[in-house]
């Protein structure tokens, strides 16, 4: 999983202009985003992955809440998906 870093390295903070501030939080959104979306969505439901889950992405996972059983989605395209038992 990605880590967000505790701070950012603005480096020299003397004679900083608009432009610049904005560059330096335009990059720091980037970074917070792209971690982010890198951590895998968790759905919790009463049934297992569904092949036609295609609105969910590649490492989201699945917790069957009957079954207790957690899948991961491995792979997916267009029309389908396919669940891995974990």
């Amino acid at each position: 999983m990605a880590k967000i870093p505790e701070y950012f390295n603005i480096g020299n903070r003397n004679n900083i202009n608009t432009e610049r501030l904005l560059e330096i939080v335009e990059d720091m959104y980037k970074q917070l985003a792209l971690a982010i979306n890198k951590k895998p969505d968790l759905y919790q439901r009463t049934t297992d992955g569904q092949v036609t889950d295609t609105f969910l992405s590649t490492g989201d996972i699945n917790i069957n809440e009957n079954t207790q059983q957690v899948e991961t989605l491995v792979d997916r395209d267009a029309t389908t998906v396919t669940w891995k038992t974990l």
